[in-house]
């Protein structure tokens, strides 16, 4: 039972692959919004599923290692997702519930929103630069993700207009690589596993 529990928390890390996706969609989800509905709000109403996504990504990723992760890689996933739950509680209360409307000057869900995105940033960077060399996920996944964090990291700290939105594109691409990372090391570990069955089969 156990077993069949942890499969698919095992693999939930593809998930960071539509997340991040959709992360990077983010700026043309908001020129949409602005030119059908006046508004970018309309997006940003759609946007929480993104984080969430990468939320249970990232959940699985750390499940995979989690055995092999040193004190720091674990620091680094429980910032990220503490940065990843508080971007969702910042969108829904900012757009769903109107929290703002009600406290404006203390603006509790944009607050929440925008510090989620740095602690989201700090989080991953650390994540990255922490895991096993050896581990779950190869080296080639993690170097990319890193420069994409970086990049998520400058976009969020500034409002830099056009150039601040292609380093939130990058961002989210950079979970998506990662997550697109997973996927093939599972399919190239089990192409391996089948020639060599199918060789011990052969000789017998």
């Amino acid at each position: 039972m156990r077993r069949l529990l942890l499969f698919p928390l095992r693999w939930s890390g593809i998930l960071c692959v539509p997340g991040g996706v959709l992360w990077a969609l983010s700026p043309t989800g908001v020129y949409i919004s602005n030119f059908a509905f006046h508004t970018p709000n309309v997006f940003w109403k759609m946007f929480w599923p993104a984080p969430l996504l990468i939320l249970l990504g990232l959940v699985g990723l750390q499940i995979r290692q989690w055995d092999r992760s040193g004190l720091l890689e674990k620091v680094g996933f429980s910032v990220a997702a503490l940065g990843l739950v508080m971007v969702i509680a910042g969108d829904i209360g900012l757009y769903w519930l109107g929290i703002d409307d009600i406290f404006i000057v203390a603006a509790p869900a944009y607050r929440t929103f925008r510090i989620g995105l740095l602690v989201l940033a700090v989080g991953s960077i650390l994540f990255a630069v922490s895991a096993p060399r050896e581990g779950a996920l190869p080296t080639w996944g993690l170097l990319p993700f890193v420069l994409g964090a970086l990049c998520g990291l400058i976009s969020f700290s500034h409002d830099l207009g056009t150039f601040g939105a292609a380093l939130w594109i990058l961002f989210g691409l950079g979970w998506a690589w990662l997550g697109l990372s997973l996927v093939v090391r599972g399919f190239s570990s089990f192409l391996r596993t089948r020639r060599t069955m199918g060789g011990v089969a052969a000789k017998r």
